[in-house]
């Protein structure tokens, strides 16, 4: 692949939006809420709804060559400002050492769910 080329990896969602979009040795991946086994929202307590979204992120960079430790920036949308302690603990078992850069901003998520991440992953195109 071209470092020029863009790369679009479709959604299983019925949204009209991209799962991943590969730009040069960059993946962008669309912003990710918690879902069951059939895409549906996932309701819970805001660790289990994290998990989820971070299981689901991991699942998507591992199909695209990637992992966790490779994302340089994350974008967190939670619907209470006031969950930010009980998340960060999630959040930083699966980012560990490898921290990213981070924005994080409350506001009314789709489908009523607590949390929103998207990240970009640093990944050289082979």
């Amino acid at each position: 692949m071209s470092k020029n080329q863009l790369t679009r990896y479709p959604s299983p969602l019925t949204a009209p939006l991209s799962k991943a979009v590969r730009a040069g040795d960059f993946l962008f991946l669309s912003g990710q809420t918690p879902k069951d086994e059939k895409l549906q929202p996932l309701r819970g307590d805001i660790e289990a709804q994290t998990r989820n979204v971070l299981e689901t992120i991991a699942a998507s960079l591992a199909e695209l060559d990637s992992n966790m430790t490779q994302v340089v920036r994350a974008t967190v949308w939670l619907s209470d400002i006031k969950l930010m302690s009980r998340f960060n603990a999630v959040y930083a078992e699966f980012f560990k050492n490898a921290l990213p850069v981070r924005s994080t901003v409350e506001a009314q998520l789709s489908q009523g769910v607590d949390v929103e991440i998207e990240v970009t992953a640093f990944a050289p195109a082979h």
